[in-house]
């Protein structure tokens, strides 16, 4: 990390911290504002990005060397109304520079999910980093650190399978369904319950472009709360009906998905058979993600009825997660070459002033000669030599940097930094004068 800045990470993750821990550790949106102000009260604070999902809260933070992380946190956190204690404790997760800088990159990657490359994350940190940018300027190398995280989270996905197959069971489900029909738009589906992971899954099947969506829950306010939600004021294609309509929406569909948490199951042969007789031989596939199950046994032997339970589902999301972790290696050699990048442009960061006044000495040095020149010679005599002169200077400072970053250790790159400075900027106003005539008598004492 440069010199004068660094990295610092806190955070809570699923990892380690259980979710009741990871509810408290959350930052929503609204104390975004109060923690960054608390930390700009800090001495030697840049910037920071809180970034918080419901499986991770992180936040990191770049400095000078005169902020003292552990005081300096506790005492932000606390002042904008959050338990430091949950990101010192047994459950929190710190890191510094480097480190930082590689977890922020496997998250943008999806390789810290619980879910093994999932997106959505790509999004929840693009969002994080909208917001801080809104309260304050955010430093240099925080900046890069991000900018470059997208990158390397955009090139994992795209240039390895990792983000490929269902594997969560809602999503499972959905790409199960997929398989049934060549154009999902064409046939429709009812969700059964209207629980988190049934709502997971309704958004899934739009996404995929279902026809149509009903759905049927006990409780008629959720049923017609979600079927909004999910329609988000854009037509009517999600739709609720009442419990009492349940076997005779099931002759209107063509998958059904069921996530009730009844103790007893509630599609019966019966009410399935009567629908078959509706359907004239159109098949019916049921997909029973509830535990206990939604669908009684028996439906199974109903003609052209086909029914597939967790074990189905989970076969397919264990199969999905295997191919994903052989995608692995592929996308830790990204993570990789991407922060080698980041490295290289921070190496430059310590490189680029002492290098400047370098610049700015041989510049001088050589506008003094060419005015020499100048008054001696014609003006294409001085402009030639104005030429040559930049041609010189170009390769002096590209030996240079050759030279300053193929320094074995961080130490000796800090020896030929320091030998810059004190060959050239501290002596540019004496050192710099014109070159004299040779011509010219030298002064007398």
């Amino acid at each position: 990390m440069a010199g004068h800045a660094g990295l610092h990470l806190w955070g809570i993750d699923h990892r380690l911290a259980p979710t009741e821990v990871r509810e408290r550790a959350h930052i929503d949106p609204g104390r975004v504002g109060g923690l960054l102000a608390a930390l700009a009260r800090e001495p030697g604070f840049v910037s920071a990005v809180p970034v918080s999902t419901c499986n991770r809260t992180e936040i990191y933070v770049e400095t000078l060397p005169e902020f003292a992380p552990h005081e300096c946190l506790t005492r932000s956190l606390a002042t904008a109304g959050l338990d430091s204690a949950l990101f010192t404790g047994e459950y929190g997760v710190r890191l510094t520079d480097g480190e930082a800088v590689r977890r922020l990159y496997r998250v943008s990657a999806g390789l810290e999910s619980m879910m093994l490359g999932e997106p959505q994350i790509s999004g929840q940190l693009k969002d994080a980093y909208r917001l801080a940018k809104e309260h304050h300027e955010l430093g240099p190398v925080l900046m890069r650190a991000f900018q470059g995280a997208f990158r390397a989270g955009k090139r994992v996905r795209t240039e390895t399978k990792i983000g490929e197959g269902a594997v969560s069971v809602a999503f499972a489900a959905v790409e199960l369904a997929r398989k049934f029909f060549a154009d999902l738009s064409r046939h429709r589906a009812l969700l059964v319950g209207a629980g988190e992971t049934g709502a997971l899954a309704a958004r899934h099947f739009l996404q995929q472009g279902i026809g149509g969506l009903i759905v049927v829950n006990r409780s008629p306010e959720r049923a017609r709360a979600l079927a909004a939600d999910l329609n988000g004021g854009k037509g009517e294609l999600v739709r609720a009906r009442p419990w009492e309509e349940l076997a005779a929406t099931l002759a209107d569909v063509d998958v059904v998905l069921s996530t009730t948490g009844s103790l007893e199951p509630v599609i019966l042969p019966e009410m399935v058979r009567a629908a078959m007789r509706r359907r004239k031989g159109r098949p019916l596939y049921v997909l029973d993600i509830a535990v206990p199950r939604d669908v009684h046994p028996d439906v199974a032997r109903v003609d052209e009825t086909y029914v597939f339970g967790l074990d189905d589902l989970d076969e397919i999301v264990q199969a999905n997660l295997a191919a994903r972790r052989k995608q692995l290696p592929a996308a830790e050699r990204i993570i990789e070459q991407e922060l080698a990048e980041f490295r290289a442009w921070v190496g430059e960061m310590d490189l680029r002033p002492s290098v400047a006044e370098f610049r700015a000495y041989l510049e001088d040095l050589k506008e003094k000669q060419v005015g020499y020149v100048r008054r001696k010679q014609s003006d294409e005599v001085a402009a030639a030599v104005d030429a040559s002169l930049q041609q010189f200077i170009k390769k002096v400072l590209g030996r240079s940097m050759e030279s300053l970053k193929s320094a074995e250790s961080e130490q000796e790159r800090l020896q030929h930094l320091a030998t810059l400075h004190r060959l050239f900027a501290p002596q540019t106003a004496q050192t710099s004068q014109a070159p004299r005539d040779p011509q010219e008598p030298h002064d007398r004492p």
